[in-house]
């Protein structure tokens, strides 16, 4: 059983899970003031992340584990 992921009008894909699980996993907003929002917020994430990495604060293994951490922060936001 599959169902038709809408990607663009008039384009979609199949994927293999039911419609309420694939619903649960991708969690979409339909509201376009919080997507744009959201897409600000990464960016300032991202931007500031360059900043403090630009600046030399974090050494060795702090530089991964910030950037492990920005990462998460960028997922969650998007998501």
């Amino acid at each position: 059983q599959f169902y038709r992921f809408v990607v663009f009008p008039g384009k979609w894909i199949k994927v293999w899970y039911d419609r309420l699980t694939l619903l649960a996993l991708l969690d979409r907003t339909e509201d376009i003031k919080e997507n744009v929002f959201a897409v600000l917020l990464v960016v300032l994430v991202s931007l500031l992340g360059f900043l403090t990495l630009n600046q030399g604060f974090c050494k060795d293994i702090w530089v991964l584990l910030f950037c492990l951490v920005m990462a998460s922060c960028q997922y969650s936001l998007l998501k």
